[in-house]
């Protein structure tokens, strides 16, 4: 599991809700959020799998497992995923990086006392608690898996203006890449596509 990241998590805490506030998991959408303070730039990367490796479920197959492997080894390189200026002397002190599978228990509980409620309340009124509800049950435990990695980088100089992203030519599934920074001048917003992959801080 990884580690909370202490800078991202206290800072995006304190932030606006709109800052703070995760996206949402949409396959080919992948989330960024980047905090600078001081000489420390701390990065966390947030993708579903299936924008990674093209599928969620539990990996069966030698090749599906070695597609999982592969996605983190390239995540715990970040030097293949981000080009930082060169200028900043940035030296990646820390790196975490794992595959991430939705923990569906509590949502099958919360479906069971949904359906518990239900069944009181068609009893209640004398009505058959066999209907469409009854038949719900196919979604649940329907899978969903996400790469999480954190980076935490030493900076000589934490003016940064700029970071590109070769997220797009490394996993071509990825349409679109959700970034939220915050900055000593400010918060930065916005969505990144593969026809401008750069991060913008200015």
């Amino acid at each position: 599991m990884l580690k909370k990241p202490t800078l991202v998590a206290l800072a995006f805490a304190c932030s606006t809700p709109a800052i703070a506030q995760q996206s949402a998991h949409v396959h080919g959408f992948v989330s960024i959020n980047l905090a600078i303070d001081d000489e420390k730039l701390q990065i966390e990367f947030v993708s579903p799998a299936e924008s990674i490796v093209g599928f969620e479920y539990e990996p069966s197959t030698a090749t599906e497992r070695k597609a999982v492997v592969d996605a983190i080894a390239l995540l715990r390189n970040p030097a293949k995923l981000f080009v930082l200026p060169a200028g900043a002397g940035c030296e990646l002190h820390e790196v975490e990086a794992e595959r991430h599978v939705e923990d569906d228990h509590e949502e099958h509980a919360e479906h069971e006392e949904h359906k518990e409620h239900e069944e009181d309340e068609h009893a209640k009124h004398g009505e058959d608690g066999e209907d469409e509800h009854a038949h719900e049950d196919s979604g649940v435990g329907e899978s969903h898996s996400e790469f999480h990695a954190h980076y935490h980088f030493d900076c000589k100089n934490t003016v940064i203006e700029t970071i590109e992203l070769r997220l797009f030519e490394t996993w071509p599934r990825i349409e679109e890449v959700r970034v939220q920074a915050l900055t000593p001048r400010g918060q930065v917003g916005d969505n990144i596509g593969a026809s401008d992959p750069v991060i913008r801080l200015q």
